[in-house]
């Protein structure tokens, strides 16, 4: 059974700016990691504030998305999501 895990609720104006680039790709691995244990065909990375929007991922895009999140770690040098995020990828 799937885990409710919370999504970040992030403001229009974060979303915007991308300000809040680090919570949505830590929000996407981990929604990606249980997308995959849950055999989902999409997953929800963030919702917006006062605007009822859920942002969402379709299977499809996740490697994509993946791509770009580990692009953002190996920016920051957060090199153990990398590790993380490598095998996510292999599993898709």
């Amino acid at each position: 059974m799937a885990r409710k895990r919370k999504i970040p609720s992030l403001s229009l104006d974060d979303f915007k700016t991308k300000s809040k680039k680090g919570i949505v790709y830590k929000s996407l691995v981990e929604s990606v990691t249980e997308g995959i244990e849950d055999k989902s065909e999409s997953v929800n990375i963030a919702e917006i504030k006062n605007h009822d929007v859920i942002i969402s991922v379709p299977k499809e895009e996740w490697k994509a998305g993946l791509e770009n999140a580990m692009n953002y770690y190996i920016d920051t040098e957060e090199y153990e999501e990398c590790t993380k995020i490598k095998k996510l990828i292999n599993k898709l």
